[in-house]
């Protein structure tokens, strides 16, 4: 298996850093604007959904770091614990969007999609960078 040179490292520890911050500052623009448009129930639930994106992003980078840095055959328990719950919590979601009315299917969705965005503005600005120098 080949080192990763130390300048690619350092750079996607940045992206890393950068696409958690873009998800986080995404989420109150949004929130304004989806009670603006829709009213403060879909607001409540765009920065629910937009919370629970942020905390997927940080548990999945946790559960790769754990993974990479594992290195043996064995893996702990821990990882598996960080793997599975965001799964819980997403049924734990989905069955609230469904037995309750007053959550905005349509907001925590929307807030979900945080990480997507978050992503593209991550991509811009490496592109951003790349044309630069």
């Amino acid at each position: 298996m080949s080192e990763v040179p130390q300048a690619e490292r350092e750079l996607l520890a940045g992206a890393e850093r950068r696409l958690g911050s873009f998800i986080l500052l995404l989420v109150p623009p949004g929130t304004v604007v989806a009670a603006w448009q829709w009213g403060g129930g879909t607001a409540a639930a765009f920065a629910f959904g937009g919370v629970l994106a942020y905390l997927n992003y940080r548990w999945i980078v946790a559960v790769v770091d754990t993974l990479v840095r594992a290195q043996k055959a064995e893996v702990p328990r821990r990882t598996y614990v960080k793997l599975f719950v965001p799964l819980a919590l997403l049924v734990a979601l989905l069955y609230v969007i469904f037995s309750r009315s007053w959550v905005s299917v349509a907001g925590v969705l929307a807030g979900l999609f945080l990480m997507v965005a978050g992503v593209l503005l991550e991509a811009a600005y490496e592109l951003f960078l790349g044309a630069r120098g």
